[in-house]
């Protein structure tokens, strides 16, 4: 079972916080680099809120399924909708660091009133706005990215990135948990008794006789 982003922040009500994005962008490059290595014709999905699958295992998934009905154009790369024909895995590889960026920029901006800014320290904030550049040769790599977040995790006293996945998919998971406990009380409430009913059903003819 998974969980989307957007789902996520739906039952949160509000943004990610700066160590959660660090770990949504690490856990996402690792997926990346390992789907690249599998089968590169098979990254053509776009990455965004609703395509970005948290698993219960602290890992990313990616999936170009229930999406359809979600307007996609903000976490497209400009190239792609000027419909620009890629043709290297750089050019793919660059057209998902520009939709991972975007999508982490809503992350952080989810429910955020416009009076306020995204609590977003420098650095990261720098890197986002480097993935999200609409030069395509201006973007960072993969391996760059996967560098730095490396370098990130290194020099940070915080959890391990898979943590901060897990702990997201349980706001959901979580909540459905809530749910079936309800429903699940609901179904096991016992049943009016055989004679309680009868009692019930002669009650209601002496009153109709009346």
């Amino acid at each position: 079972m998974h969980v989307s982003l957007a789902e996520a922040l739906e039952v949160r009500g509000g943004p990610l916080q700066e160590e959660e994005v660090w770990a949504v962008l690490s856990q996402s490059a690792e997926s990346l680099q390992e789907l690249f290595h599998k089968d590169p014709a098979a990254m053509g999905f776009i990455i965004s809120p609703w395509s970005l699958l948290l698993m219960p295992s602290g890992n990313i998934s990616f999936t170009d399924e229930y999406v359809t009905q979600q307007d996609l154009r903000a976490f497209t790369a400009p190239e792609v909708l000027e419909g620009v024909t890629l043709t290297s895995v750089s050019d793919i590889e660059k057209m998902h660091m520009y939709s991972l960026g975007m999508t982490l920029f809503w992350g952080a901006d989810y429910e955020i009133p416009q009076s306020q800014p995204m609590k977003l320290g420098e650095h990261l904030n720098s890197l986002l706005l480097n993935m999200c550049d609409d030069v395509t040769v201006s973007r960072m790599s993969l391996r760059t990215v996967l560098d730095i977040c490396s370098k990130h995790i290194r020099n940070s006293s915080c959890d391990p990135p898979f943590s901060y996945i897990r702990k997201l998919v349980r706001l959901v998971m979580g909540s459905l948990s809530q749910l079936d406990g309800l429903l699940t009380d609901r179904e096991t409430q016992p049943l009016p008794s055989r004679s309680f009913l009868i009692i019930l059903y002669s009650d209601m003819e002496i009153c109709d006789k009346e």
